[in-house]
């Protein structure tokens, strides 16, 4: 199953490993949005790494604030991008939460057909992933999970079954490739307040601990 854990995550002889060259691609979240450093997931990732003494570059973030997954698959289109994503032996995508969470969607209740909703975005999703995977074959994509940023908000704890489906689907439809990792970081959330100022965003804490999952997997 690819979720990050250093036992779970199979060593591949393709990706180059002398030093880690990331980018992240995505939305508010991938860019680091909250994170009050301005580090975000790239940042800090790096700045684990380099605690650990893993040689790594400093990261490149092209995330945009607001990104859907058709934003990215028009992003991922361009040749300057397929370029960067080539060069890059580590790729952090987080995508799909403003499909979800977006307008009415999941943020105040479920939608009527919950299930319907999830499928096509995760099938946006895959169509993401495939881009990366097609400009760079042996790079590292870690899929950063959905957490539920609305668990105090009244209809929140209703969210949560939902949150859980997403991350169980994500993990099941890239169960085939061991170098797509599912990166989990709905407990991170579930019993500590560790949200920004804007009750949506991670704060310090939360970036700095789902780079920490990334590091622990490379």
């Amino acid at each position: 199953m690819n979720i990050v854990s250093p036992q779970s995550v199979r060593a591949t002889e393709v990706a180059p490993r002398t030093t880690i060259v990331p980018l992240v691609v995505g939305d508010s979240l991938a860019r680091g949005t909250g994170d009050e450093t301005g580090l975000g997931i790239g940042g800090r990732l790096v700045d684990e790494l380099r605690r650990r003494h893993v040689p790594v570059s400093n990261a490149v973030n092209l995330a945009v604030n607001g990104a859907r997954t058709r934003d990215l698959e028009q992003q991922l289109a361009g040749h300057n991008v397929q370029m960067l994503v080539g060069q890059s032996n580590v790729v952090i995508v987080s995508i799909g939460g403003n499909d979800l969470w977006g307008e009415n969607n999941f943020r105040t209740a479920p939608p009527r057909d919950p299930e319907r909703a999830m499928g096509e975005v995760l099938d946006r999703v895959d169509a993401d992933v495939r881009l990366i995977r097609k400009a760079n074959p042996t790079a590292r994509i870690f899929v950063v999970g959905l957490y539920n940023p609305f668990i105090s908000a009244p209809m929140g704890r209703l969210l949560t079954p939902f949150v859980s489906r997403w991350n169980a689907s994500l993990m099941q439809r890239f169960a085939a490739d061991p170098n797509v990792i599912v990166v989990q970081t709905a407990d991170l959330f579930a019993f500590h307040d560790r949200l920004s100022f804007d009750r949506f965003h991670p704060a310090n804490e939360g970036y700095a601990l789902i780079a920490r999952r990334i590091a622990d997997a490379l």
